[in-house]
Parts: structure tokens; C-alpha cells; sequence
């Protein structure tokens, strides 16, 4: 039997639902001084059943949700949870594993885990801290700790979820109860991630002998439903304002400048944050994969149920130009090719031809009859392309832009392309895009204007770092700024030099030290830069300067990485050991963060 009844939940809803913070605060003090006695404040019987909701709460165990999240992806999921318990009535709590104490674990009951990996199987930098606990030998039994873990990763990586796989067997072994399986989401999460909440809230609702809800289901579904808004199920159209190269044509690379317009949208974002850019396949690579497998452009397909033409399937919906270890050993399952399941089996084995080869490539290599929709199956969902965003709102008011760079390259003697970044370079000013933001909580400019701030990108990795000073400069600050900037050639390459320029004119661009590489014989690249400016460079890390990295995660980041180790041993007289220990700390306090890729 529900406390409350539709009519009642409706005009407390009603009530309450344009009221600010502080009225809500106002509310729930009201609230407390009825449950006194009714001569402590004026009657309000349409708001006392609320004490009702908060009665439901108090009798289910709290559980205590917790992210570690790269993107944003985990911590959205654990919001949509929390909003899911909230409306359900059962307690609940929410923390990013950053703030949340490790030590608490074994005051806990019930804890539900949601954990991206990042890198090549690592936790996300809000969680690196929380790991190192846990790991530790001297972390503490777990045996009244019950737990569930959901994982995300990208199958395309051989360290596929691996936080999450780590957490989940290392709580085990601490000797906490696993209270739901672990599920392992690749980057098509959202299906997963719906089916694991509802999981979450019919288990505890048995487990907590909770029959009934104060929020009609129809209410829950709303909730969840408006938390979707600005994400990727609902993208705003935004029209493109213009798509400039920045690169000289005597560059071997062609990078793009692209504006795209916000205007009414609403859409807000802070420097640092990441810009979705939804895309389609190239329609003449999908034309030659359906006339090397065979089929019918017309052949119908299921789409999650919904019937479908093969090649509109195949332009819009599905991964075609990335194959998974995974993916291929399926492949090889189904068309029972016994020598390509070996292989697939192999981690040694293909390294380098899967990490350029598409699905053209496999139906020419490892060709076998099969049907239009056995292939269909063994795809992947077509993931919007992410990039990190090159401008600030208080500069560049309802704009949002982007620093792309093309990609094509050579493989098996045929051209193959970057899907979101020639997607975009056939855009023209007056096209539009579905977009969305994702907020990048761990590529933040500190609260402190004051604060010196470090930031070390190459090529199209500095894009970032272009809002992050135009946000300064739209806020009347000048100094405390060092960029690294690195590329091939000076002449062609420089990306945003006249705007470099002006902002060391200004002051707004404090420093700025360049890495050329293909100047001179020797190549040079940002880490050498970083080794060269070490002295002066550790005594901005002693000043409370903060570290920004933005690039590529195999080469370039992980090069960054290891100069600044060095710089801390030579600079600071730490041995090996401390200095990583040191980059550690920095990134648990926020002062090093990392967008790589």
C-alpha cells in the first residue's frame, strides 16, 4: 500500500517544484517544526505528507553510490542512479571515489561501484588514490561490505573494463559479499547501463522488503528520462559557421578551424570541457563493403527491432571503420575460419593490422559467405566523435569551436579515412551537426585566478588551452601562464600562431616555449622542451602552478610524463620512486590533469 496516493504525490510535486534553494531550505525547516506539535507553525497539511517520503528512505539501507569517471560517462550513469533512487524513495548517497574516503568502505553495507578505464588499463585519475588503497596489503577486510560494480571500457582496447574487473576481484578477495554481477559495457553503454539501474532498484527494493514507492512509475521514467536532455539522445542541430585550415598547404597534415553556432540552444559549457559531434560513415566505403560481402543495398536488417534498409544501417549506425580483437574472433566463430580464430586468439598476433584495419579489409583478407544480417550483428554502434573544445563562452558568446585534423592513411594499398574528422572537413559553412557538450571535470582551470598554470599540448592537442586563455583574457587576467606547444614544421604547421601572438602582446600568454621536430636533423619534441626549462619549470610547480596535458596517451603523453619525473629527480632532488610519487600526489590534488587520447 503506497503512502501516498497519485493525487497527493501530484500536488506535492506541484508545490514544490519551481521553489529556489533557499525557499526548499525554508521548507524543510517548516517541515521539522511540524513534526513537533501542531502549535509550533502554521498548519500545512499539503506538505506534511512529504515527511512521509523521507520515512520510506529511513527504512531501506542507505546504499552509497561511487564513480571514477575519465569523460564524464560513469559519473552521468551514477547521477541517473541516484535521481533513480531519489524518486523511488530508498536512501542513497552519491561521491566521486576522489572524495570519497576509502577507509569508510568497512562502515559500509552496501556500495554500488561505477568505473571507467582509462588509458591502457588504468582508473581515471579521480579514482588513481582510491586504487592505490585498496591495493594496498594493508587494506582492511570487507566482510559486511556488499557491492556491485559496473564497468566501462572500449573493446577496441585488450584491457577491456580492466578497473572495474580489478575492483570487482580485489573486493572478493577483501572478503566483501558480491551483491549483483558485474557487467562490463563497452562504448555503447546506455542500453546496459537502463537494464543494470532497474537491476539495482528491483534488488533492493527486495532486499529491503520495500513493496511500494511514493513515485508513480511513470513519475520514475520521467526522471530518468529528463536527465537524457543536452545528451546524445536528444543533441542540439547546430549550424556550421565557418571550417578554416590552419595548416599550410605545403603541411603534410590538413587541420581545420570550425565554428558552430549556439544560438537559442541554451547550451552552456566551461572551458576544458569536450565537444560530441554525432557522424555518419562514408557512403563510398559502405557501397564497397556491401559489394565485397555481396549483399543487396536494399536487403532488410534488424535494428534493435526496427526493420531497416542494409546501407542506410551502414551509413548512420554502425562502427565499419574499427575492428576489435573481439569483433574478429566472432567473425571468425561465425564463418568458421579456424586459422583467423587462432590468430584473433593471439594478443601478439595482428597488433598492428587491426589497430589500422576496417571492416572492408576483413571481408577482403579473411572473405566467407555470410548473410547481411550476421554481419549487421557483429557490429559495433557508431560512436558521436568527441573533441576537446578550442574556445570559451565569454569570448566567444553562442559559439562553440573545434581544432580538427584529417585523418587518412595508408593500409592494405588503399586510403582509408577518420570517420568524424573527414565527416566534419566535408562540412560547409551553413551545414549543421547534431552536437552535444560533455562536461570534462578533470580539465578544469583552477578556482584561484591567481594560480600559474602549466599547459603542454601538441598539434591539435592544444586546442583546449586556446579557450582556457581566452577565457582569462575575456576576464581581464594577464601572467601566470607557460604554453608548450609542439608540431613538425614552424612554417606550415604553427597552429594559431597570430593568435599565439597576440596574447603574448597582451600578456594573457605569459610564456611560450615551441618544439618544432622536423626543423632541424635531430627531432625535438615538447618533453625535450619541458627538460630544457626543468629548473624554472619546477619552481612554477613550487609556486602551486597546475600541470595540463592534451594529446596522444602512447607516445606523446606518456613521453610528458616521463620528463617531468626526470625533472622532479634532477630539480628536486627526489629519487625515481618519489617523483612518481609526486606526479601522484599532483594528480590526486587536481594540479596535473590529462586529456589524452
Amino acid at each position: 500500500m503506497s503512502l501516498l496516493s497519485a493525487q497527493q504525490f501530484e500536488r506535492i510535486s506541484a508545490a514544490v517544484n519551481d521553489l529556489t534553494p533557499s525557499q526548499l531550505a525554508w521548507v524543510g525547516g517548516y517541515l521539522s517544526g511540524l513534526s513537533l506539535g501542531p502549535h509550533n507553525v502554521i498548519p500545512f497539511p499539503q506538505l506534511a505528507a512529504a515527511n512521509r517520503v523521507e520515512a520510506v528512505a529511513q527504512l531501506s539501507v542507505n546504499t552509497t553510490i561511487l564513480y571514477g569517471s575519465q569523460t564524464g560517462n560513469s559519473k552521468a550513469i551514477a547521477e541517473k542512479l541516484h535521481q533513480a533512487f531519489k524518486a523511488s524513495g530508498l536512501a542513497s548517497s552519491l561521491k566521486s571515489l576522489r572524495d570519497y574516503r576509502p577507509q569508510h568502505l568497512k562502515k559500509e553495507q552496501r556500495v554500488v561501484f561505477v568505473v571507467s578505464t582509462h588509458g591502457n588499463g588504468e582508473p581515471p585519475d579521480d579514482a588513481r588514490t582510491f586504487f592505490q588503497f585498496i591495493n594496498n596489503e594493508r587494506a582492511p577486510q570487507l566482510k559486511e561490505l556488499h557491492y556491485a560494480v559496473l564497468a566501462l571500457g572500449d573493446s577496441s582496447y585488450d584491457a577491456f573494463c580492466q578497473s572495474g574487473v580489478e575492483l570487482d576481484q580485489r573486493l572478493e578477495k577483501l572478503g566483501a559479499t558480491r551483491w549483483l554481477a558485474r557487467i562490463d559495457c563497452d562504448v555503447d553503454f546506455a542500453d546496459h547501463a537502463t537494464r543494470w539501474r532497474e537491476q539495482i532498484l528491483e534488488k533492493v527494493k527486495q532486499d529491503d522488503h520495500s513493496d511500494s514507492s511514493p513515485l508513480p512509475k511513470q513519475g520514475l521514467v520521467q526522471a530518468v528520462q529528463q536527465a537524457t536532455i543536452g545528451s546524445a539522445e536528444a543533441p542540439w542541430t547546430a549550424e556550421l559557421l565557418s571550417a578554416t585550415p590552419v595548416t599550410d598547404p605545403s603541411s603534410e597534415k590538413e587541420v581545420f578551424h570550425f565554428e558552430f553556432s549556439l544560438e537559442n540552444s541554451g547550451i552552456t559549457y566551461e572551458p576544458g570541457d569536450i565537444l560530441a559531434v554525432k557522424v555518419s560513415n562514408e557512403t563510398a566505403l559502405v557501397d564497397l563493403l556491401i559489394q565485397q560481402g555481396g549483399w543487396d543495398s536494399n536487403s532488410a536488417v534488424s535494428v534493435k527491432g526496427n526493420v531497416r534498409p542494409l546501407r542506410e544501417a551502414l551509413i548512420d549506425t554502425f562502427e565499419i571503420t574499427n575492428v576489435t580483437r573481439k569483433q574478429l574472433q566472432n567473425y571468425a566463430s561465425t564463418t568458421q575460419q579456424t586459422a583467423l580464430a587462432a590468430q584473433a586468439a593471439d594478443k601478439a598476433a595482428l597488433v598492428d593490422w587491426l589497430y589500422a584495419a576496417d571492416w572492408l579489409d576483413v571481408l577482403k583478407t579473411y572473405p566467407a559467405e555470410l548473410s547481411a544480417q550476421a554481419f549487421i550483428d557483429l557490429l559495433r554502434p557508431l560512436q558521436a566523435r568527441e573533441y576537446s573544445i578550442a574556445s570559451s563562452l565569454a569570448a566567444h558568446p553562442d559559439e562553440v569551436h573545434l581544432l580538427v585534423k584529417r585523418v587518412t592513411y595508408q593500409h592494405h594499398e588503399r586510403e582509408h579515412l577518420g570517420v568524424g574528422s573527414n565527416w566534419l572537413a566535408r562540412l560547409q559553412a551553413g551545414d549543421s551537426a547534431q552536437i552535444y557538450i560533455k562536461p570534462n571535470q578533470h580539465f578544469k582551470l583552477p578556482k584561484s585566478d591567481n594560480t600559474k598554470l602549466i599547459m603542454i599540448g601538441a598539434g591539435t592537442g592544444v586546442a583546449p588551452f586556446r579557450g582556457f586563455l581566452f577565457e582569462r583574457e575575456a576576464r581581464g587576467l594577464t601572467g601566470n601562464t607557460w604554453l608548450f606547444f609542439g608540431e613538425q614544421r614552424f612554417r606550415s604547421d604553427f597552429l594559431y600562431q597570430a593568435e599565439w601572438l597576440e596574447l603574448v602582446k597582451s600578456g594573457v600568454l605569459e610564456r611560450m616555449s615551441v618544439a618544432f621536430s622536423r626543423d632541424q636533423a635531430e627531432k625535438i619534441y615538447v618533453q625535450h622542451r619541458l627538460i630544457e626549462q626543468g629548473a624554472e619549470l619546477w619552481q612554477w610547480l613550487q609556486d602551486g602552478a597546475h600541470l595540463y596535458v592534451c594529446g596522444d596517451m602512447h607516445k606523446m603523453a606518456k613521453d610528458v610524463h616521463a620528463a617531468l619525473a626526470q625533472i622532479a629527480v634532477t630539480h628536486g632532488g627526489l629519487s625515481d620512486e618519489q617523483a612518481q610519487q609526486y606526479l601522484e600526489t599532483l594528480m590526486s590534488e587536481r594540479r596535473y590533469q590529462r586529456d589524452v587520447y
